[in-house]
């Protein structure tokens, strides 16, 4: 794709709008002006496009052409934790839309090609890990009025089926975000196998956490399928030679590599 797109304009008052710059109605009031939009598709579009960075799923739809501009106008202007978010709400898009009868084809086409840039650019990976652990700590900060047991009484309660994203003091997050600063909170953020973790320059600490059940085997984001491990064990415990012998809702038993675990949720 290249500048002087028809839809370059859009995209840039639609992402003015996101950070603040020009109001939602300011956006629209361009749009039907200077494009000649009609107001209902042009507030549509603003909408949607906002919908779609916060990662929220959103009921009206747009041509694929649309969509097709704005994934690739955030990928290569605003970054892969961005886009990362953007193919979370088009996928919840989908998924709505498949109750009614539209399967969609070619956009799950374009989302597919996307999906790519995400899944093997392993600097694509650092980069939305290293926004995760941002969320997380910023997330982190609204439990200082809870207790620990507050929180543990939270993620006994955590579901497969609430929303990828979660709306906190008005901002938005990701669901996994807040479900894994809330397991470091009550962990005390040390590796569950040395106690060990990083301190990092502002003065928090720095733990990974390691999926039981790797997501991409339908793990679920829950207390027991979620360890806290320093970069070394996380490594290990992926690489390793590991087998679980016990894997419930209050601990797991496990051997790493000759050595025996047991480690409770």
């Amino acid at each position: 794709m290249t500048k002087n797109h028809p839809l370059e304009i859009v995209y840039i008052k639609a992402k003015e709008t996101f950070l603040g710059l020009i109001s939602p109605k300011d956006a629209t009031a361009f749009l039907v002006k200077e494009r000649n939009f009609n107001p209902s598709s042009a507030t549509t579009v603003i909408r949607i496009f906002l919908k779609m960075l916060n990662g929220e799923r959103f009921t009206r739809t747009l041509s694929v052409e649309y969509f097709e501009y704005f994934l690739y106008s955030i990928y290569t202007d605003m970054g892969v934790s961005k886009l990362d978010l953007a193919l979370k709400s088009l996928n919840e898009h989908i998924l709505y839309i498949n109750t009614k009868g539209d399967s969609k084809v070619t956009l799950k086409k374009v989302i597919q090609i996307y999906a790519q840039k995400v899944l093997l650019n392993e600097n694509a990976q650092k980069e939305i890990q290293i926004e995760d652990e941002f969320e997380q700590e910023e997330i982190a900060t609204t439990f200082k009025s809870k207790s620990k047991e507050e929180i543990i009484e939270e993620l006994k309660n955590v579901t497969s089926i609430e929303p990828e994203i979660i709306i906190i003091n008005g901002k938005a997050y990701k669901r996994d975000n807040k479900t894994i600063a809330q397991i470091k909170f009550v962990r005390d953020y040390k590796c569950q196998i040395c106690s060990s973790y990083i301190l990092k320059a502002n003065g928090k600490r720095y733990i990974e956490a390691a999926h039981i059940i790797p997501k991409a085997l339908k793990g679920s984001e829950k207390a027991n399928n979620i360890i806290l491990l320093c970069p070394n064990h996380h490594k290990e415990f992926d690489l390793g030679n590991r087998q679980i012998l016990l894997h419930n809702e209050n601990e797991i038993q496990f051997t790493l590599n000759g050595k025996d675990f047991c480690i409770n949720f």
